[in-house]
């Protein structure tokens, strides 16, 4: 029998971006029991491309379902927000994923689409570094830290446009410091910044592209391009940046020592 109705957690992913490339799909039914899940290896891709496929391995799971209506939810917001209309997909590579995701969405009666945090696509995530140690013989990393870094770049902006502050200090390392390439602009400290964040800085929109990870163990940076709608108290902040973000891992987990910011 088929589900008027599929919920759908994706998620896709690359070891290396681009490198070896999986994607997954777990189907509920919109009281939340499980209907069906599948995962697959796609072979070398970029982190946005694996998640385009996951997102069309989500449609088919959800098709051979007999749903007349998907919802997909996945963790990446570039692909999500590009697919509802808010984000042009200006990556021409990503263009033909794109469009034949469209194609597949419109033989449902509706559809839609949002992006969720990764802690709340857990399922889907564990289901791609399967897949990826399947492929590897078992000698896989449970969980990379390129992509891992990645998606803490759209976390930490999704806490700044929401004002987490409780995410924020606990991202922030207690020496964190923002510089800018703006004229005589000062050396903001992490109480600075926090304080910023919550009085200030107000984003309407934001949309990362171009994420380069380079990892050394337990030191990393991360290079990005950023470009953002909103306002600095009463100076509008938009336009595109090029971002320069450095982590240390501490106690297992990514903490922000330092962000540089060039305006473009």
């Amino acid at each position: 029998m088929g589900h008027a109705k599929v919920v759908v957690h994706v998620d896709g992913g690359s070891r290396g971006n681009p490198g070896p490339a999986a994607a997954a799909a777990v189907a509920t039914a919109p009281d939340g029991t499980q209907l069906g899940e599948r995962a697959e290896y796609i072979g070398e891709a970029t982190n946005n491309v694996a998640e385009y496929k996951a997102i069309q391995v989500g449609i088919e799971l959800a098709r051979e379902l007999g749903a007349s209506e998907v919802e997909l939810v996945n963790d990446s917001q570039l692909v999500a927000r590009q697919i509802g209309g808010e984000y042009k997909v200006k990556n021409k590579g990503l263009m033909p994923y794109f469009t034949e995701t469209m194609r597949m969405l419109r033989e449902f009666d509706r559809w839609s689409v949002r992006d969720v945090r990764r802690e709340q696509n857990e399922r889907a995530d564990r289901l791609v570094n399967e897949e990826l140690d399947r492929q590897a013989g078992g000698g896989g990393e449970p969980a990379l830290d390129e992509d891992e870094l990645a998606e803490l770049l759209h976390d930490w902006a999704r806490a700044v446009q929401n004002r987490e502050l409780a995410f924020l200090e606990a991202l922030l390392a207690p020496e964190f410091t923002l510089t800018t390439g703006r004229p005589g602009a000062e050396v903001r400290t992490r109480e600075q910044y926090l304080a910023l964040t919550r009085d200030k800085y107000e984003v309407d929109s934001f949309e990362f592209d171009d994420i380069v990870v380079q990892n050394y163990k337990r030191f990393a940076v991360v290079r990005s391009r950023y470009t953002q709608t909103g306002r600095m108290g009463d100076e509008a902040r938009q336009g595109t940046y090029l971002m320069t973000d450095a982590f240390v891992k501490q106690s297992g987990r990514w903490r922000a020592v330092a962000r540089h910011i060039t305006p473009l």
